[in-house]
């Protein structure tokens, strides 16, 4: 009896539910794909967390895993800190700090548009720009929310 050789998946294992954007690149030479997950949580301190992965479109390591967090109220400014690790060494760890006396949408309006930026810039791709500007808010005010719950239930 022979047994069936299983075909290898090209792409990952991660249902739509575990994805929460997707991504493919057009302008570089090495295609590559992105996809934002759901929110996570893990050890560290904001444990609630987004993990936002850059990689060659073939599959393989990241170029870039990025770690988005809010860390709170800090010194009356809403602060986003983004690490980017991939295969678990950090390469780039950015803080995103805006005054608390805007109106939150104003904030994440501003937070999600700075950051955008900086992560084509990354991945040099302005493709990526138009695709994540939009969900990338949507994340900044989820993590948000979820600090804000998080206080008032403790």
């Amino acid at each position: 009896m022979h047994r069936r050789r299983r075909r290898r998946k090209t792409r990952s294992a991660r249902t739509p539910r575990q994805q929460r954007w997707f991504w493919t690149s057009r302008g570089l030479l090495i295609q590559q794909r992105g996809w934002l997950g759901m929110r996570e949580e893990d050890k560290r301190q904001p444990a609630c967390h987004y993990n936002l992965h850059i990689q060659p479109a073939c599959g393989g390591l990241d170029y870039h895993n990025y770690h988005i967090r809010y860390l709170g109220l800090r010194a009356d400014q809403h602060v986003w800190s983004v690490v980017d690790a991939p295969y678990g060494k950090e390469q780039s760890h950015r803080v995103y700090a805006f005054s608390k006396g805007r109106f939150i949408q104003e904030v994440i309006e501003s937070a999600s548009s700075l950051l955008v930026t900086d992560l084509t810039n990354d991945v040099g791709d302005p493709s990526l720009w138009t695709r994540l500007a939009d969900d990338l808010a949507q994340v900044l005010f989820d993590l948000y929310q979820h600090d804000l719950e998080r206080s008032s239930a403790g």
